[in-house]
């Protein structure tokens, strides 16, 4: 059985405030280890054989096991592409944090001639931004063509010369790197000066680890992040800095933040910015409960370099491209987002932000499409779609108490005031094809009676038993208060 710790504490200032992100110490000793898990946890661990590796899993992930914390509304945060402010409706599910990326307000989209630029579409997001009370994080990528060390460079992956550094910036990361610094300052001025909401979170680069979107150096990005972060900090002291992101399923990417962090890039950010995607070419269905893994030997980088205690954001994930794995069922899809969800969460990751909302080119991570004859009419939301509303209404407000795992089976204990208890429940070994889902008896504690399912639905339990698959269920012991 392996045991996934609870959250860390939050500081009563920190769980307050839009900055509701774990600063602690994450390293924790065996004692505490053992004597910090909750009762139903140290049972667990007790009569598994592997108690050791119980609190052994604890001090990999490097997430100290403390009081419970309430899962905001924050942690879930949603991408959306320019769609969105141009001819499509909000979407309808909830989220409380919005990344500008694939948004048409990256670098190059903004700042078309030296010093000229263009704010229509970041003022439509950031107005939409205030109208839903959604925080927004600006990723920095993509360098215009005009500026561009290599304008015509046919690698980059969205468009010539986007991922070479700027003309300006040499190699050892010497040079004026004014073109940089001048864009840096125009968008958190204007982001500032904005009468709807405001960037609060600036990620330094998208992942800058990619051949595709950052061909430049360490020392070049170094640079990058050291003038990004003075202006940015000298204008807007309350702004909230990311890592350069990487993806953590592969060696390369935590290779590069290793390389990065060695050089000194961890002065420059306040939170670890990472991209989740678990998805392996040719390798099967993604499987959500890999990211553990990744984020244990991420733990394991940060704590070297004395950055473990800055919160973990994953900025960018989803099941992927489809057509990669053949992972095209929309039952399988559901599935993988609730399972993605709670396991992201126990893992001690502060915010989690879906991609996309309506990608309708590669179909990575949708969970609606747009009406083809009309545009701006609702659309239709997609079953992954509603299960993310479901699950967002399960985990939000609720205290997130541990997720563990015995043989195929995965739980995850939730709580709330007055009383209520609620157990999330899937079995990795079922799966869902043409509509329908496979499904194990299960006996369940009698204190529950009644389960939800992520489309919605709510069934009595009878007999102490329920019905158990890939997609997980929410059993509860009565409603929420």
């Amino acid at each position: 059985m392996a045991f996934i710790p609870r959250l860390p504490t939050l500081s009563q200032s920190e769980s307050l405030t839009n900055h509701a992100d774990y600063h602690g110490t994450p390293s924790v000793s065996a004692k505490s280890a053992r004597t910090q898990h909750s009762p139903t946890a140290q049972r667990q661990c007790n009569r598994a054989l592997a108690n050791l590796s119980c609190w052994l899993l604890v001090v990999i992930l490097g997430v100290p096991l403390a009081a419970q914390t309430q899962v905001p509304r924050k942690y879930f945060g949603m991408q959306m592409h320019s769609g969105v402010i141009t001819r499509q409706p909000w979407p309808v599910v909830s989220f409380g944090t919005m990344r500008l990326w694939d948004a048409g307000v990256q670098w190059h989209d903004i700042n078309t001639a030296p010093g000229v630029y263009d704010w229509t579409k970041l003022d439509l997001w950031l107005a939409d931004a205030k109208a839903h009370d959604a925080d927004v994080l600006y990723a920095f990528a993509r360098t215009p063509q005009w500026a561009s060390s290599n304008p015509y460079d046919p690698s980059c992956g969205e468009g010539p010369g986007l991922c070479d550094p700027p003309n300006d910036l040499n190699a050892d990361g010497t040079g004026s790197d004014q073109h940089w610094q001048d864009f840096v300052t125009a968008i958190v001025t204007h982001s500032k000066n904005s009468s709807n909401a405001h960037i609060q979170y600036w990620e330094l680069w998208n992942e800058a680890y990619n051949p595709l979107s950052w061909s430049g150096t360490i020392p070049q990005m170094i640079r990058i992040s050291r003038d990004a972060t003075r202006i940015i900090k000298s204008i807007d002291p309350t702004a909230v800095i990311l890592s350069p992101s990487v993806d953590i399923e592969g060696l390369k990417g935590r290779n590069w933040l290793t390389n990065y962090l060695a050089a000194g890039g961890g002065q420059y950010f306040d939170r670890v910015a990472f991209h989740g995607y678990v998805q392996k070419a040719g390798m099967g269905y993604p499987v959500p409960e890999n990211i553990l893994d990744y984020i244990s030997m991420t733990r394991t980088i940060l704590n070297a370099y004395g950055q473990g205690g800055k919160g973990l954001w994953d900025t960018e994930a989803s099941w992927g491209k489809p057509s990669l794995s053949d992972f095209t069922d929309l039952d399988l899809q559901a599935a993988f987002l609730a399972r993605f969800y709670f396991v992201h969460r126990a893992a001690g990751v502060r915010r989690f932000l879906w991609y996309q909302w309506n990608q309708n080119t590669t179909g990575a991570g949708t969970l609606w499409i747009p009406d083809p004859n009309l545009p701006s009419a609702p659309g239709t939301v997609l079953k992954p779609g509603v299960a993310y509303a479901q699950v967002y209404d399960w985990m939000v407000g609720a205290n997130l108490n541990g997720c563990s795992s015995s043989g195929t089976i995965w739980t995850c204990q939730l709580s709330r005031s007055g009383g209520y208890v609620a157990e999330a429940i899937w079995d990795t070994s079922q799966t869902c094809a043409n509509g329908s889902c496979t499904t194990v008896g299960y006996t369940v504690d009698p204190q529950y009676v009644r389960y939800r399912a992520l489309d919605g639905s709510i069934t009595s339990i009878t007999g102490f038993m329920v019905p158990v698959g890939i997609k997980p269920i929410l059993l509860e012991n009565g409603s929420p208060r």
